[in-house]
Order: C-alpha cells, then structure tokens, then sequence
C-alpha cells in the first residue's frame, strides 16, 4: 500500500498504519489519527511523541467527562482510542530507556484500558498469571457471563507491542465468535520489561507452559481447545511453544517466522555464517562499525537496534544482533509440531519477507498458508490497515481447526508430528541401528510405518495404496516418503472422521479382518507412536518423545485390555520397566519391548 501518510520514512508511516487499523475495533478514528499525524515532524521522534501525547491526553480527558455524566458507552470508546494513543506516543523513544516520558505515556495507556475494561459487558477482567517467582499482565475476555467452556485463544504480541493491543489485535473479533481469550504480555514486553525488567528469551515454551496451567484453572476455558495466536515476532514464539506443549490445539502465526538470525544477518554486508560467528565474538570493532554504518543509513534498523537492546537487556547494537540468532526454529524444532499451524503471510512484508514460506516448509503437521495482498489492502506486516478482513479469514481457519474431532484423531495427528521429527533427525549411520522391535532395524521400521499409513489411508479413501505392506516405501529418500505419506494418511483420517459419529461409521479392512474406526484409529495411533518411539530409541533421540501422548496411550490401554494384540507379529508378554522409568519406556514395556 502506498503511503498516505509520511511518504519517505516507512517507520512513522507504518506505525500510523498500524494505528489506522485499530479503528476496525475501536482503537482509533480516522479524523483524529490524520489531524495528529499532519502535525508531526517526519522523523523526528520527539514530535511524534509530542503531538501523540497530545491527542492521547484530550481523548482521555473527554472519556472522564463521559464517565462522569453516566455516558459509559461514550466512556469506554474514548478510553480504548486513548489508551492506542498513549501506546504509540512512547513508542519511537526506547533509544533511551531511562526518558522519563516512556513510563508515562506507558502507565496512561494501561491505566485508559483498564478503565475501558471495566465497561464492557462481560468485564475484560485483569489476571496476573505464576510466572517463575513473579507474575505476567493479560486480560481474560468472555463472551458471556456463563463459565461454560469454550474454544480458547491464548494471544500475545511480539517485538513491541503490549498486551492491551492485542484487544485490537485479534481478542474483540475472537470474542465476536464465541471464543474466551487469555491475552498476556511474556518476559521482553512491555508489561513485564517496564514494572520488572523481565527481558526476552528464546525458549518462549517456558513461558507459555505456565501461562496454560493457569489457563486450564480459568472459567470459561475448554481446556482440549486452546490455540496460540502470535503477532509479529509472535509467529516465532507461538510455534516454538507449540513444538514442546502438547495441550496446544492449534496455532496462528500471524505473520510466520522462522529464524531471526536472518534478520541480523542481513543488516551487514557479510556473508551469514560469517556474520554470525562474528556478532557472537565478545569484542569485533569491525563488526560493530558494520552494525553502526546500518543504522545510520536506514533509520528502521536504528530503531529496531535501540529498541531490541531495551528489550533484550544489552549494551550494544551488535549484542542485540547477536541475541536475535538464538530465535529460531532450527534443529528440527518446527517439525515437532503436531498442531494444525497457520502461517499467515502480507505480500509485501517490509520486516519479515520470506520468513513466512521458511516455516512453512519446515511444518510437518497439518499446515495452511495464508497471503494477503495489496489488491485487498492488506500487504502489510501483520495485515495492518485491513484486520476485518484479516481476522475474518484467520478465524474461519481457526473455526474450521478447532471443531471437535474424535480424542484419538487429534493423537495421530500427534504421533505423526512426534514421529516426523525423530525421522528428521536420523542420520545415515542410524538406518542401519537395532531398534526395540525385536529383528528390525531403523529402516525396516520405517518402512512398516510408511506402509501402514499407505494402507490405512487407501482403505479410508477407497483408492489403491499401490503396493503391499512388505514392499519397499521408502526408496532412496526416508524423510520424504515419510512425509508424503504422513499427510496422505493425515487428510483420510480427517476425511473420514471429522466427528465421533463419522468415525463409528467407518470399517477399515485389516490383515485379520474389518475392523471398527475407533479400534482400527487406536491400532494406528498404536503403530506410529510404539514406532515412533522404537526409531527414537534406536536413533538415540529420546528427548524428542512426546511423553504426555505416551502416558495418555498407556493409560488408555491398561484401562481396555490388550489381550487381543499380544500375539506373534504384534506385541508380546509385559516386561519390568526401571522404576521412574519415563512414559515411553514404561509404554514399550507394557508392550514387550525389552528395555
């Protein structure tokens, strides 16, 4: 979209944008964004939080006028604009973390959301959420005064933004469907960094973990369907949660992102390895004159660098480019998604361009990518300007990911994602490994579970598997016939099954004759976890295990017998597992696996 405003600084333009597009849902008015942004200086941060503040002040003030006459409608509308007002004033002047003027504007537009809050009808009620000896800030939304559980979306900013935004940011149009909505600012955003100096940290699974225990505890909360939504920086945190949390249901990553060492590794002109290994060395002046050079050539890298050392907690430039290599999705952390994902893409994305397809690529769960374009308005980073549209589409997807799938669906859809990692990680050498399945190695059990999902999605479908279950599937490349064949038998078995009731009528043919769909979806979960886990064991890749689904099967299975499969060919006589053993020792056990 061309600028409307501030043509030749893309910064101030786009943040105006991005304030624009909270009019959508009450954050701003189109005459009072355009009046401040024609009085403001291009570039010049002062003046943009000077006259911010200004029109932050006066809308606040008419709201305490409303709120005072009875006028709580009037009230809670001024609040909302003004607490988006107050936000983007402080918003340019982290350069200098200890300008008194930050906290202010910050503790205004706190204080105007919470008085906002207070208005609606059911309240957005304020939570403070355990967090490693402290708290984090949300707000819980519910679309009615009922604790009946709901399809929930866990939400949160990214690089800059607050917690009180994502009101703007999808909670209001969640809301709108019938979803409750927990929105909470993590460790690096602004409300932790301002009140407890609580910095960013890469392995966000470690503060979304907690933010679901209490999430699970809230009314309102159905605790089988919780998604992530994250925004900008967001979409790297809200999939590397999901790879190390099961309970996650689904994720929005709004826009994906991949790997943040891209980003810093293009600010100079180096090649990327070397790049990185010099941001990481304790004392480069070159490097750092580099660094220096980008900043002062394009003032949205200055911006970015001043911005991410106040969020990070460092000193320099070049320790803030450093810290961004440690955000990624490497090493095979995107494939241990087994979630549906949506990677959410604008098409001309002026901050991460190109990270939207790299996660993508790397998904191995169910997976949909979404591009917004200019011809709809909606090419900006994060859809800015166009969150009608945008958050239309985004929940139609999230509707459609959340229905109630039959339990024993949703955990294939697991084990396949848990075995798609191990896969990945396997490297030359390990094919040939002994697995705990008696005679087979790593390749031979591959094989058997890539004909396995061959067959059972044929029988699903109707269609011919196009070979038998001994053939050889796997041919020169294991990984992508894994794969291939894990979303072949992924999209039969949602076909087939979108309900309970569609699974109880569906037969599948075995070896040993027809079977009824939810024995024959246990005895395929069965086969792709204890597999899963045989090649993980064999590839020395435990720790990629998900032990949650190993203690759910288990469970599962001593409470209904296996008597029927402890036979030749299938699973033999209980053996002793080490006591404390993990779950999925204690699961291959159960099985007759000797560990």
């Amino acid at each position: 979209m061309e600028p409307v405003f501030f043509p030749g600084h893309p910064s101030f333009w786009y943040e105006t944008l991005r304030t624009l597009g909270h009019i959508a849902y009450g954050g701003a008015d189109f005459g009072e964004v355009a009046v401040t942004a024609r009085r403001i200086t291009p570039g010049d941060y002062d003046s943009w939080h000077d006259h911010w503040l200004a029109t932050a002040d006066r809308i606040a003030g008419q709201a305490r006028t409303s709120l005072a006459g009875g006028h709580r409608t009037s009230a809670r509308d001024g609040f909302l604009r003004a607490s988006n007002y107050y936000r983007c004033a402080e918003f340019f002047l982290h350069g200098d973390s200890a300008d008194p003027r930050i906290r202010r504007a910050y503790d205004a537009s706190v204080r105007c959301f919470r008085e906002a809050a207070a208005l609606f009808t059911p309240a957005v009620e304020p939570v403070e959420i355990p967090y490693e000896g402290t708290t984090l800030p949300g707000y819980l939304y519910r679309p009615d005064d009922s604790d009946a559980p709901r399809p929930t979306v866990v939400m949160f900013n990214g690089f800059d933004g607050t917690a009180e935004e994502m009101h703007f940011f999808g909670a209001v149009a969640a809301v709108e469907r019938g979803y409750t909505v927990l929105a909470f600012d993590g460790p690096g955003q602004p409300g932790t960094r301002h009140r407890q100096g609580l910095t960013f940290r890469p392995d966000w699974e470690n503060v979304v973990t907690p933010v679901l225990d209490h999430a699970v505890k809230l009314p309102g909360v159905d605790p089988d369907r919780i998604a992530l939504l994250g925004v900008s920086m967001g979409g790297y945190l809200a999939p590397r949660a999901a790879a190390f949390d099961r309970r996650i249901a689904a994720v929005i990553a709004l826009d994906g992102v991949y790997d943040l060492g891209d980003i810093s590794t293009a600010a100079v002109p180096v090649p990327p390895q070397e790049a990185e290994r010099r941001l990481r060395l304790p004392h480069d002046p070159g490097m750092d004159a580099m660094v220096e050079a980008a900043m002062a050539a394009d003032p949205a890298i200055k911006w970015a660098m001043e911005h991410g050392m106040y969020a990070m907690g460092v000193d320099t430039p070049r320790a803030f480019a450093a810290s961004y290599l440690d955000y990624h999705l490497r090493d095979g952390i995107a494939e241990r998604i087994s979630c549906p994902v949506l990677v959410c893409s604008g098409e001309h994305d002026g901050f991460f361009e190109g990270q939207p397809e790299k996660l993508y690529s790397h998904l191995t769960c169910e997976k949909t990518f979404m591009t917004f374009t200019g011809e709809e308005g909606a090419d900006a980073h994060c859809q800015s300007g166009a969150q009608r549209l945008a958050f239309a589409r985004i929940y139609d997807w999230l509707d459609r990911a959340m229905a109630r799938r039959p339990t024993v669906i949703r955990r294939i859809d697991q084990a396949l994602a848990m075995t798609a990692a191990v896969v990945e990680a396997i490297d030359g050498d390990a094919w040939s490994a002994a697995t705990p399945c008696p005679g087979w190695d790593a390749r031979t059990t591959l094989n058997h579970v890539v004909g396995g999902m061959r067959i059972f999605a044929a029988e699903l479908t109707g269609t011919d598997p196009g070979g038998e279950h001994h053939d050889d599937w796997l041919g020169t490349d294991p990984v992508h016939a894994y794969t291939e064949a894990a979303e072949t038998d992924r999209a039969a078995w949602h076909h087939a099954a979108l309900t309970d009731a569609d699974l109880a009528k569906v037969t599948v043919r075995l070896g040993f004759g027809a079977v009824p769909g939810p024995m024959a979806a246990l005895i395929h979960l069965t086969e792709v976890l204890v597999h899963g886990v045989d090649l993980a064991t064999a590839a020395g890749r435990t720790d990629l295990v998900d032990q949650r689904l190993c203690e759910d099967l288990l469970a599962h299975m001593r409470h209904t017998g296996l008597d029927a499969f402890r036979r030749p060919g299938m699973f033999g006589p209980e053996t002793t597992a080490p006591e404390g053993a993990a779950a999925h020792v204690r699961l291959l056990a159960f099985l007759g696996r000797q560990v």
